[in-house]
């Protein structure tokens, strides 16, 4: 296993901002964060700017920074919601976000559980109603010292709107599954329940001769599988990096099969492929909490978008790049 390194061109990638003049009719603007190089400052900093409100949908959260944050909000006097993964059979729920809701709803905060019967692996923010995070990552401090990860804060009102009318239909319906997410025109956003279809279309709006790169955590999904498989086919580079785990070996072999570049560090590599994203044709990704699982893309509350800002593809293109350059191709059998 190579060392994970970071090339002095992506380091200066780690927290972009492209801004259009957002507010004055012009496009919206865009800052990419790219984790574990930036640090959570800037999330937290989303945080504190809110006015007048700050909702917050989050699979596992333990920092104290950012609970200081929210708690910082509702004593001067912004509305503050935080909506909480219950489930008991994943890597969230109560074990994890009990002590994130004890201290948040003694100290203002609003916070309610999410329905228990699938996983609320949203990661997100909206604030003020007019401004969104969308993230790979949780806010849970213990990782964050090696966990590749991606945040977009944007201030696109149709992607702000959208997430603000899914959180508040979640907000009042805690005691069902996950409803359909809102999409309005021009949103980018991507929601699960249903975000498999969109991912697959996604992959075969590949062209030949491009590259497409692609990290994830967890695979299962055959249609995606099949999927990158097609692109490989048309002539297209498909280069996917991951965390070696034993429960994938059989997708490895897959994909590998079917002329898929699988790129993958060790578990105790100093990186650890948290994220998942999705870069076609050198001008569109995907970045989101949706893993490429059936489950995932199809069962849980999932969300994320699919954007062509330039900022956001080249930054999450190139570090993408450079994270399959420093692993180790996966070869069937090993």
């Amino acid at each position: 296993m190579r060392s994970f390194r970071v090339a002095s061109a992506l380091a200066a990638l780690v927290l972009v901002t492209f801004m259009c003049g957002c507010g004055s009719g012009k496009n919206p603007s865009y800052t990419l964060i790219i984790e574990p190089q930036a640090g959570y400052q800037p999330i937290y900093d989303f945080i504190t700017e809110g006015r007048r409100s700050v909702d917050m949908t989050m699979y596992q959260l333990s920092d104290p920074q950012a609970q200081n944050a929210l708690k910082a909000a509702a004593k001067r006097g912004v509305k503050v919601r935080v909506l909480l993964d219950s489930d008991p059979e994943g890597g969230g729920g109560k074990t994890v976000n009990q002590g994130a809701y004890d201290d948040l709803q003694a100290n203002g905060v609003e916070v309610r559980w999410a329905w228990s019967g699938t996983l609320w692996h949203q990661k997100s923010v909206v604030r003020d109603g007019d401004a969104a995070a969308v993230m790979t990552c949780n806010l849970y401090a213990p990782d964050y010292p090696v966990v590749r990860d991606y945040a977009v804060i944007t201030d696109n009102a149709a992607t702000a709107s959208g997430m603000e009318a899914t959180f508040n239909n979640d907000w009042d319906k805690t005691d069902s599954p996950p409803t359909k997410g809102e999409v309005p025109g021009g949103s980018e956003l991507i929601w699960s329940p249903g975000a498999q279809r969109g991912l697959v279309d996604l992959i075969d709006s590949a062209r030949s001769g491009t590259t497409l790169y692609a990290e994830d955590e967890q695979l299962d999904s055959q249609a995606i599988e099949q999927a990158l498989i097609r692109a490989a086919k048309r002539g297209v580079t498909v280069n996917l990096t991951m965390t070696y785990s034993s429960s994938y070996v059989n997708e490895f072999n897959t994909l590998a099969a079917g002329g898929v570049h699988v790129s993958l560090y060790q578990p105790n590599a100093s990186i650890y492929i948290h994220a998942k994203a999705i870069s076609v044709n050198n001008d569109t990704v995907y970045v989101g909490s949706s893993n490429f699982t059936t489950a995932m893309t199809n069962q849980n509350r999932n969300v994320g978008i699919i954007t062509r800002d330039p900022a956001v593809v080249r930054g999450i293109t190139a570090t993408m790049a450079s994270d399959f350059s420093g692993a180790t191709t996966y070869n069937p059998g090993q």
